[in-house]
């Protein structure tokens, strides 16, 4: 019997191939935005969601706020050592 691969080694592969992950990704996400287009909701329930790729932009809006808001405000708050507090 052939002795099955490890969870380590799957892993490294996949770190490997991290670049090509990513690739492909943003190919299915864009895939998913240009559906957007062909595909609108039968009725939205609100204005903006009739626009293409609302739902995207609106996504990547509020990473960028999380990002910010976790980057200036709670990483400091976390990076405290416990003798400060």
């Amino acid at each position: 019997m052939q002795e099955p691969k490890l969870l380590g080694s799957w892993l490294d592969t996949a770190r490997e191939r991290a670049g090509a992950f990513k690739k492909l990704l943003f190919v299915v996400l864009a895939g998913l935005v240009a559906l957007n287009v062909f595909i609108l909701p039968h009725e939205p329930h609100f204005a903006p969601e009739k626009i293409p790729g609302f739902w995207a932009l609106f996504a990547l809006i509020c990473t960028v706020i999380m990002v910010f808001v976790l980057k200036k405000i709670v990483y400091p708050i976390l990076a405290q050592h416990e003798e400060d507090k």
